[in-house]
């Protein structure tokens, strides 16, 4: 089966990401965290059997991202009024090149694994759509071997009915829909430092950054 992987993600620069950690963290910190996460993704898409995008919102530094990302197929713009909007454009630009199933991911993900993009894969073998679960309601993960307009439109993002407001759109639209694993994000100080907890020395870009800002003087426990 043809596969492709999408990567949904922000030019690292401080004071345009990862902003709702500025209370423990710089502008700079944040942006610095960021790529971190992107290197880390990136270290597991180059393994996994699946062709790379990466759709980045709309930065005229967006080149920046090349170097994080050597093995991508492609790199492309965001384009859409609102974020359903975009995650659909991205996954329709894909799925319009022959792939038979596609998956766009967010960048948030240190604990990102090839277990887990694997497990959406698998869901497609049997079901139209897959979501994975995050623990705030949400989701890191969706997709499809076809476009599937209705699971984006009329969506609010970012409470805490989003995996259930999605599923329930997608099962109206007469689409048959089987979850990835769950896997946790990364939007705020307490994710921060249960993240730390949780990779603490384990060698990654992300454990290694997160090391070096603790010696810093920023409190992660």
């Amino acid at each position: 089966m043809k596969r492709a992987v999408i990567c949904f993600t922000r030019v690292p620069k401080a004071g345009q990401t990862k902003t709702r950690l500025l209370p423990i963290l710089s502008p700079q910190q944040c942006a610095d965290l960021h790529t971190a996460f992107l290197q880390d993704l990136a270290q597991l898409y180059e393994c996994f059997p699946a062709d790379l995008f990466v759709a980045y919102t709309a930065d005229p530094d967006w080149e920046q991202l090349k170097k994080i990302f050597p093995t991508a197929k492609a790199f492309f713009p965001q384009d859409g009024e609102d974020l359903g909007a975009k995650m659909l454009h991205a996954m329709e630009n894909v799925l319009t090149l022959g792939y038979e199933s596609c998956i766009l991911t967010g960048s948030d993900l240190p604990l990102l694994s090839s277990a887990q993009l694997e497990s959406g894969f698998r869901a497609l073998e049997q079901a139209d759509v897959t979501l994975g679960p995050t623990p705030d309601g949400g989701y890191y993960l969706v997709g499809s071997k076809k476009p599937c307009p209705a699971l984006f439109r009329s969506q609010t993002y970012g409470g805490s009915t989003v995996w259930e407001n999605t599923l329930a759109a997608a099962e109206q639209a007469g689409f048959s829909v089987l979850p990835a694993l769950p896997c946790d994000d990364v939007d705020n100080p307490d994710d921060l430092r249960s993240l730390w907890k949780t990779i603490a020395g384990n060698g990654s870009y992300t454990a290694r950054f997160l090391e070096q800002i603790r010696k810093e003087g920023v409190s992660l426990c």
